[in-house]
């Protein structure tokens, strides 16, 4: 099992993970960010798009699912598209995406470093308006595959799961948004946190994502990974890998 993070993928980072189960791809944020993951997995890791069983998105904004399609259509009708349960009721109307916090002090920073993953126009080319947490777009959800190809996490009250491949596991951590989750590969002590942790920094360490929904719940949701897991590196939606010992998590920063 490894973690491959696909070098330059655009505003977000998007990660192709080998298992003995087949490839896992996790947060597709472009149509470019797809090429890349296609390409990645074709030149860098010889393998066939036929092995690609899941498309992952650790949360429903846009920057993390505005290239699953582009992928998706490369892909066999076996694939599986991964989102959180409470992505189901944005699609169905019943809720809107949850408005966030800190647009300013936190988007704003988070965007300027993110912009060092653009490198060519297909980095800023999206398949759809969905995900994007604006009061005006918030409840714009059109997808550009059927939904039979999705399936969703939760929904049992269980805060920790196993996700499906390998031995991976879904681990809840809502704060950021209400939709999102990290994923966890206890034996080899690898954490791929989506939004809640950014890795901007010269020092390496990590912060705590500014940009949130709930600053509550994002702080509890980070003392559970705490708690319960140990990872020896962590992959953060955006920014550098963080590696810190028996864990890394000790290293960030959470103000």
């Amino acid at each position: 099992m490894e973690v491959h993070p696909i070098p330059c993928s655009g505003f977000c980072r998007t990660y192709v993970v080998t298992g003995r189960e087949g490839l896992m791809a996790v947060d597709v944020g472009s149509v470019g960010a797809a090429r890349d993951a296609v390409r990645y997995i074709r030149t860098v890791l010889g393998r066939s798009l036929d092995a690609l069983r899941l498309i992952v998105a650790t949360h429903f904004h846009i920057d993390h699912i505005g290239g699953v399609g582009a992928l998706l259509r490369e892909c066999p009708g076996t694939t599986t598209v991964l989102y959180h349960h409470r992505v189901g009721t944005y699609l169905t109307g019943e809720r809107r995406l949850p408005e966030m916090r800190n647009w300013c002090s936190g988007l704003f920073p988070a965007f300027i470093g993110s912009c060092r993953g653009v490198r060519k126009l297909g980095h800023l080319r999206l398949e759809t308006l969905a995900g994007i947490p604006l009061p005006v777009l918030r409840g714009w959800t059109g997808l550009p595959y059927a939904a039979a190809r999705i399936r969703f996490l939760g929904g049992r009250n269980e805060i920790r799961y196993p996700l499906g491949f390998d031995d991976w596991e879904v681990v809840e951590t809502p704060g950021h948004t209400e939709d999102s989750v990290s994923l966890y590969h206890d034996g080899s002590g690898e954490l791929i946190c989506g939004d809640v942790i950014l890795n901007f920094a010269p020092d390496g360490r990590g912060r705590l994502n500014r940009f949130y929904e709930n600053e509550g719940m994002l702080c509890r949701s980070f003392r559970l990974l705490s708690e319960t897991t140990a990872p020896v590196r962590i992959y953060p939606g955006h920014g550098n890998v963080i590696a810190g010992g028996a864990n890394a998590l000790l290293t960030v920063v959470q103000s």
